[in-house]
């Protein structure tokens, strides 16, 4: 299994200019950059495919710096401004051969819920956890009376239609995984629409795949993950971090 870790974004919600980028967020003596990559380390993931562009080479020079890693490959995604983070996952999956396992690059997760996921979980699917169901920020998960996912829905509230006609499953945290011939076929998707996916957040594309391909949820049991886009996000999560930080180890 390869890795693809999203790490183009600029982070411009979080108001953190003493930091090079968002991924680099401290958390005891680590941060999430270093943490993921351990994680993949231990995992025993053959390679990472790191998709940047905001400071690219800070991101860099810090990856280096690192001794424990998996093998790192650079994407330099000159297109970040303007383009979604379809493209930096496209970018990522490109040069994947087989399973892949995709990380937004701004979530905290226990270490042990993540490689549980990861171990456990089917080869194409998301990890989701528990969401008000009214958060129109969280990437709100559809799931089908046959159990596999229907949709992603962001921005928004979900309809009537939508509250009645699937199970509400949860919010995907950021991290899931795709077989070798989900990837294949997803690229191939992706081809077909380029022009309107590559300016598009990934939730709008997947929630077109899913009408190709079965999507299986995975509930994180416990609490413990998120996702980190504003300041505030941060203070939970660092507060929840320190209570516990043998969760997080």
């Amino acid at each position: 299994m390869h890795a693809v870790i999203l790490l183009a974004g600029y982070g411009s919600r979080l108001s953190r200019d003493d930091l090079a980028h968002k991924s680099l967020l401290p958390f005891g003596g680590e941060t999430l950059l270093s943490r993921h990559l351990a994680a993949l380390h231990a995992l025993g993931i053959e390679k990472a495919e790191l998709v940047l562009g905001h400071n690219a080479g800070k991101v860099m020079d810090y990856v280096e710096s690192l001794s424990v890693k998996p093998q790192v490959h650079y994407i330099d995604n000159t297109l970040y401004r303007t383009t979604g983070n379809t493209l930096s996952m496209v970018l990522g999956l490109e040069r994947c051969p087989g399973d892949v396992l995709v990380l937004d690059g701004d979530v905290l997760y226990p270490h042990s819920l993540f490689l549980d996921y990861v171990r456990r979980s089917q080869p194409t699917s998301f990890a989701l956890v528990p969401v008000d169901i009214g958060n129109t920020e969280a990437t709100k998960v559809l799931i089908n009376s046959s159990g596999t996912i229907h949709a992603f829905v962001t921005k928004r509230l979900l309809t009537e239609e939508e509250k009645t006609g699937f199970r509400f499953g949860g919010e995907a945290i950021g991290f899931f995984k795709l077989s070798a011939g989900d990837v294949q076929g997803f690229l191939k998707l992706y081809k077909e629409r380029e022009a309107e996916y590559a300016k598009l957040l990934w939730e709008i594309p997947l929630t077109e795949f899913a009408t190709r391909a079965d999507i299986f949820p995975w509930t994180m049991e416990g609490d413990g993950c998120f996702e980190i886009d504003t300041p505030e996000d941060y203070v939970r999560a660092r507060e929840t971090y320190e209570k516990n930080p043998g969760r997080y180890a």
